[in-house]
């Protein structure tokens, strides 16, 4: 019986059917010939006849499967591979292009060279896997008309892959500081200073340092000590962490910074009458500082910093009647050092 061209899905359910139908009434036509007691779908894999499946991919079916995948396709439909026993029945199928799409041609003959039934399948053009897919089944049914009851087993569910990483904030990794610590020649003499800082990890080894310093007013010493300066300033720095390149490290962290300083440092004049605005001066310099931290608590840090700057331009601050080389009251250093230490709470 040929099938008609029709949809994939359609014929094929109508070619199901039909074996199905055929199978167990035994029925003989032209191309589905059956010879009672040939097949004994109920008899266990093991017992069942041994089958020699030759798979011939004609002209243009080339693309097709191999023989291998449909022999496959047959045992998984069957639970059981016909194909390793001693062969008793006989199946070629032919698989050819046309024009119009594919097409198999399916015959099965016994032992002694008799047609026991035969198959022919066509599809639109297309992929070839739909009717080689077709195929399989088909001869599954010629082999034992019950395969079509026995669905193929679900394949294997494939290895959990890894646990999919927590949502990250848009935060990157990183820490905020209370830092105080004291300078020489950030203002007259040794001084002390406070600030806050933060550092983000943008990619390791690499992070970002900002911080915020005030610096109260010392006095300049005698016999010029009617004078004080101040200084408040921001910093931003560049860090290179050859150690503990994560903000949260369960060892020890350092950070290489480079970057620069700006702010004001401004003037205060004691006299009869205090002026405490006589000057300010925007002030900028650059700055290398090394960071040492280390972990005490979970999520807490110490922080431990020494810090340089060089002030450019350098600033100085007169008397105006004085004498020349008495008139200096401050003058701003070449370099200034500052040591710092304080307490951090990182996160991630």
């Amino acid at each position: 019986m040929t099938a008609q061209r029709t949809p994939a899905i359609l014929r094929l359910t109508l070619t199901l059917a039909l074996a199905t139908a055929a199978a167990p009434a035994a029925a003989a036509t032209e191309t589905d010939r059956g010879v009672p007691g040939s097949v004994q779908p109920n008899a266990p894999a093991a017992l069942r006849p041994g089958v020699h499946l030759s798979w011939v991919r004609g002209d243009g079916a080339g693309v097709c499967p191999d023989a291998a995948v449909i022999e496959a396709e047959v045992s998984e439909r069957l639970g059981g591979n016909p194909f390793v026993r001693a062969p008793t029945q006989f199946i070629e199928a032919i698989v050819t292009q046309r024009s119009e799409g594919f097409q198999v041609n399916i015959a099965m003959r016994g032992a002694d060279g008799k047609l026991m039934g035969s198959r022919a399948l066509t599809s639109s053009p297309g992929d070839c896997r739909s009717i080689a897919t077709a195929a399989a089944l088909t001869i599954a049914i010629l082999i034992d008309p019950d395969a079509l009851a026995r669905a193929p087993k679900p394949p294997p569910p494939p290895p959990p892959g890894p646990p999919p990483e927590a949502a990250r904030s848009g935060l990157p990794p990183g820490r905020v500081s209370a830092i105080a610590g004291a300078g020489w020649g950030l203002v007259p003499g040794v001084a002390p200073g406070v600030g806050l800082a933060a550092t983000l990890d943008v990619e390791a080894p690499v992070a970002i340092g900002i911080a915020t310093v005030f610096v109260p007013e010392s006095r300049t010493p005698a016999p010029d000590d009617g004078f004080a300066f101040g200084l408040t300033y921001a910093e931003v720095v560049g860090c290179f962490v050859p150690i503990g390149p994560r903000a949260q490290t369960p060892r020890l962290r350092l950070e290489l910074c480079a970057g620069a300083t700006f702010g004001l440092l401004h003037a205060v004049v004691f006299s009869g009458t205090t002026t405490d605005d006589p000057g300010q001066r925007w002030t900028f310099a650059a700055a290398e500082l090394t960071r040492v931290i280390i972990p005490i608590v979970q999520g807490l840090v110490v922080e431990i910093a020494l810090e340089a700057t060089q002030p450019l331009p350098r600033h100085a601050f007169f008397v105006v009647g004085r004498p020349a080389g008495m008139d200096t009251v401050f003058t701003q250093p070449v370099s200034t050092l500052a040591g710092w230490a304080g307490v951090g709470v990182v996160w991630k």
